[in-house]
């Protein structure tokens, strides 16, 4: 594999975006299906069901207005959820937009399943019981985080074998959680490790990777502290002792937490400044074929 494909864009994440789209599916098949199973047979009716029936008829017209926003609505989310990942998926292998949408259609299938009781029909499986609600958020986010972490695992293996002169875990401290909550990505992003070669560094997490070649790094320092209320992506497990990294592409910088922090910055900068002295060394070859 080539040096472009392996610290490119990760890709569209399939395994994870087939898993929404089947909830979304089910948010539009499922109810509908169950609603016309459930059409009873008027001659097997007693007059007093039969009434009951007719009075629902007279319903109908609005329920299958409701029934056509119901879907109207769904699809305009899934197309945001499209639009929302479409732009972070060139900077990290599992979208934002991917671990979440599963779960918001799942519970749209559970409050379509559970309205179906207002017109006498029912799901039998859904019951509106808090423990069950629980349960169903649990499992649907169980079943997401392990789609995800197959999903970061096909694309480890574009690195599979690169040699990594630096492996560093993140640092934890225990005020990560009174100083980033407000930031809110490290809380769905927490690094696990960090890695540099050289070509690059890889900021490994429990369900992604983020892959930075030194070719698209501008500078790498270190700061005691960050500016949490400034624009800027944190993946860090503190809040001290950070590492700044600024893309060339963007003004926005990342902030990461490695370990062995010196060894880390000591590092990218060595190969930081190689880089300069190639491109140096190209520019006046250039110039003097000219």
């Amino acid at each position: 594999m080539n040096k472009q494909k392996t610290w490119g864009p990760a890709g569209w994440p399939w395994e994870l975006e087939l898993l929404a789209l089947v909830f979304v599916l089910t948010a539009l098949v499922i109810p509908f299906w169950l609603n016309l199973q459930h059409t009873p047979d008027t001659e097997e009716l007693s007059l007093v069901a039969r009434a009951q029936m007719e009075r629902r008829a007279e319903m109908a017209t609005f329920e299958d207005q409701k029934s056509f926003f119901w879907a109207v609505g769904i699809l305009g989310i899934y197309i945001v959820h499209l639009l929302m990942a479409y732009s972070a998926i060139d900077q990290i292998s599992t979208s934002f937009s991917h671990l979440f949408s599963p779960l918001i259609f799942s519970m749209i299938t559970y409050i379509r399943l559970l309205g179906l009781e207002d017109r006498g029909v029912s799901a039998q499986i859904v019951s509106g019981n808090p423990l069950e609600i629980v349960f169903w958020i649990v499992g649907v986010l169980v079943i997401t985080l392990l789609v995800a972490r197959i999903r970061m695992a096909r694309h480890m293996l574009r690195f599979k074998q690169m040699e990594w002169d630096v492996v560093t875990p993140s640092r934890f401290d225990g005020s990560f959680f009174s100083d980033l909550i407000l930031t809110f990505r490290p809380l769905v992003y927490p690094p696990r490790a960090f890695r540099a070669c050289s070509e690059g560094l890889l900021i490994e997490g429990w369900l992604y990777v983020l892959p930075l070649s030194f070719n698209s790094i501008q500078s790498v320092e270190g700061v005691k502290r960050a500016n949490f209320t400034a624009a800027a992506q944190f993946y860090a497990t503190s809040s001290k002792g950070l590492v700044r990294i600024q893309p060339t592409d963007t003004k926005q910088p990342l902030y990461i937490s490695p370990e062995d922090r010196d060894q880390f910055i000591s590092y990218c900068n060595r190969r930081l400044s190689r880089g300069v002295v190639t491109l140096a060394r190209d520019t006046s070859r250039g110039d003097d074929d000219e």
